[in-house]
């Protein structure tokens, strides 16, 4: 009899901990509600769980060791400037060609800026020299874009799926 007891319980204690494992492709993505303040953090996640993105690191301009260095090596004059937001997800392996970059600009003329730098992230990929992988080179030159959503949002996508992404930024300020 005990040893009954003692197999029911097991059998309702592994029950309990399966379903505690459910269908994980039953939870949403965090949503993102459209209007004015958008929270960039949260589109950069959605966006990477519904595109298929190579492994991407964030660069952390409050990192000062490492994250700070990947903006300055990679976005020149990006970590100085005074933004609401950033949000910059670089490739770990550099041939990977995926990347992800977000700015919130306090005004119009911050968001030219951060699109210059941008733009000139995409031209310096998209030419073929030390450190840029021929394949690398074509991904850029064919999906990497830079984009501008009401007057101070700012994104640079490289991606195979880059127009999909570029409709999902626009579309949370519709």
């Amino acid at each position: 009899m005990k040893k009954l007891i003692a197999l029911c319980t097991a059998a309702v204690l592994c029950l309990s901990l399966l379903s505690a494992c459910g269908d994980a492709g039953t939870e949403s993505s965090p949503s993102i509600e459209p209007g004015k303040d958008v929270g960039l953090g949260a589109f950069a996640q959605t966006v990477q769980e519904n595109h298929e993105f190579a492994a991407l690191e964030k660069a952390d301009p409050a990192d000062e060791e490492v994250g700070v260095i990947m903006l300055e090596n990679n976005y020149p004059g990006l970590k100085d400037m005074d933004l609401e937001q950033l949000e910059v997800y670089l490739p770990l392996v550099s041939f990977s060609g995926g990347e992800l970059a977000l700015a919130q600009a306090k005004s119009p003329e911050d968001a030219a800026k951060v699109k210059e730098i941008f733009q000139a992230r995409i031209e310096a990929k998209s030419t073929e020299g030390p450190g840029n992988y021929p394949e690398e080179v074509e991904m850029w030159q064919k999906h990497a874009k830079v984009t501008v959503a009401n007057d101070t949002y700012v994104m640079l996508v490289n991606h195979q799926d880059s127009e999909a992404i570029i409709g999902e930024f626009e579309a949370l300020f519709a």
